[in-house]
């Protein structure tokens, strides 16, 4: 007799992971103990006024934060409520382009690499661009793998759609642009799909979506454009291989601790023409999306610096690849499999262990979530300082904890602090004469002679409210009590006769 085949195919496998996860990762959403970062807050903050554009990203994480807050209130959760489900369905995109590419074994070995990567479980339980650009660079791959295999109208929409979207997610998603250039140059079947007429509709919708934040930028001094160019900081030494080493070291925290290094054999074999397939192959077309984006930020790196995450859209293309490098031999496979498996056990039991903030202070993580914590107990203290004098503003010295104060309600009365007069404005103190950020742009301080409860975090910049404040009494301390032996220290100062700096210099 025969073995029997499996009942289930990869499409029934891959869902009843897909739905396993998600379930795994709504209760860690629902259960978690943790307040709003203060990225997260920001973003929060910009959906509370929805525009084209902000300081430091364009406008879609703000449009799905308004969404979800609209239907389920304003709770740390609901802000967060689609992070799991766009990775779901990026996961989904990821499986329908590797089936288009190869078969639909290779699509549930992809699905499952991207699903399982430790940077995607992370980034499941936050609100972040990665989540929305994520699946507009999937989508946009597979509408590709439908248009190189004879597709029609609909992929041409759906790919105009996905890189406009994928813009006003993050300018990230322009690293697609130059690599499907070159595609209808020297790929037979993307030329064939692309050169021409649906060509010219694919990049005029991209256009159409992506103009209102173009307008915004110009009625606003390029201020998202100016800050992306701005975070390449260029003006430190040139060389840094540090970086670099950092930069890469830090990947396999984001693919996975095995999954990396086979990604990096997957490319290599990739480029050398070692994984044989079918003429006009699209093997070397998913190295290229998966190398550039590592490429690019690994100079970056070497002539500044770069964050971990930078190179995150070369993650859609790369377990693909992985994928279909893996599955060609069992002892591939096996690898792979082990990879997947033991850094799911590791993300588990971490997910379990910083879903209790006993758990977190025993086992020494307390410095991990310390900007998670204690906000409303921050706002309090700072609200109490308010009977201390008829306070115009409160002035703040840093964007993180200008907007968690901001989300925590810091100017409503409570019922223990008596406040003869209106409560006073939050307002963002400026470092320099030029904006810093979207707190700067939007809530900057305005000149005035009337009192200022002054906040501080940074602890080095006494000297600048001296040249900014005519009087500037001190106050006692903030002191708020993270747990683990951290502590959150404010600053504060009753000060008056605010005059906005006209300096460009001060660090």
């Amino acid at each position: 007799m025969g073995v029997k085949e499996s009942p289930y195919t990869p499409a029934h496998k891959l869902a009843v992971l897909l739905l396993g996860v998600l379930a795994i990762r709504l209760l860690v959403l629902f259960v978690a103990p943790w307040g709003l970062h203060g990225d997260e807050a920001q973003y929060w903050a910009w959906s509370q006024d929805l525009a084209f554009g902000y300081f430091s990203k364009p406008p879609m994480i703000a449009w799905v934060i308004a969404a979800t807050t609209s239907v389920f209130g304003q709770a740390e959760w609901a802000v967060r409520l689609a992070a799991p489900f766009l990775h779901l369905a990026t996961s989904v995109m990821i499986f329908l382009a590797a089936r288009r590419f190869f078969d639909a074994r290779v699509g549930f070995w992809a699905a499952a690499t991207y699903t399982l990567m430790p940077a995607v479980w992370l980034s499941s339980f936050i609100m972040s661009t990665d989540a929305t650009l994520l699946l507009c660079w999937a989508t946009a791959l597979q509408a590709w793998a439908c248009l190189r295999d004879g597709g029609h109208w609909g992929r041409v929409i759906q790919l105009g759609l996905a890189l406009g979207f994928g813009l006003l997610s993050k300018y990230a998603m322009a690293f697609m642009v130059p690599v499907l250039v070159l595609a209808v140059l020297v790929d037979p079947p993307t030329r064939r799909a692309l050169l021409g007429i649906k060509g010219i509709v694919v990049a005029a919708i991209a256009a159409a979506l992506l103009t209102p934040n173009l307008m915004w930028n110009a009625a606003n001094e390029f201020a998202t454009i100016s800050h992306t160019a701005d975070n390449a900081n260029l003006g430190r030494d040139l060389f840094n291989p540090q970086e670099v080493i950092q930069f890469w070291f830090d990947q396999l925290g984001v693919f996975g601790v095995l999954p990396f290094p086979l990604l990096l054999i997957a490319l290599i074999a990739a480029f050398r023409g070692k994984l044989s397939t079918p003429s006009h192959s699209p093997v070397k077309w998913l190295a290229v999306f998966a190398a550039l984006p590592l490429i690019a930020i690994t100079i970056e790196a070497l002539l500044s610096r770069a964050n971990a995450n930078w190179a995150v859209t070369a993650y859609v293309a790369a377990p693909i690849l992985v994928a279909f490098w893996a599955t060609r031999t069992s002892r591939r496979l096996a690898w792979l499999k082990w990879g997947l498996i033991v850094q799911t056990g590791t993300c588990l039991f971490m997910g379990g262990i910083l879903t209790n903030e006993r758990t977190v202070d025993a086992v020494g993580f307390s410095n991990a979530v310390k900007r998670l914590r204690a906000w409303p107990e921050t706002s309090d203290q700072i609200r109490a300082k308010l009977a201390l004098g008829s306070f115009e503003y409160i002035a703040v010295d840093n964007r993180l904890v200008f907007y968690d104060l901001n989300y925590y309600e810091i100017t409503p009365d409570i019922p223990d602090v008596k406040i003869s007069h209106s409560p006073p404005e939050l307002a963002m103190w400026s470092l320099n004469a030029s904006p810093a950020h979207h707190a700067n742009l939007t809530r900057a301080l305005p000149d005035t002679a009337r009192s200022v409860l002054l906040v501080s975090y940074h602890h080095n910049f006494e000297a600048y409210f001296h040249e900014d404040f005519e009087t500037l009494e001190a106050l006692p301390p903030i002191e708020i009590d993270l747990g683990g032996g951290k502590t959150r220290v404010l600053k504060a100062w009753r000060a008056t006769g605010y005059r906005k700096t006209s300096r460009e210099d001060r660090t």
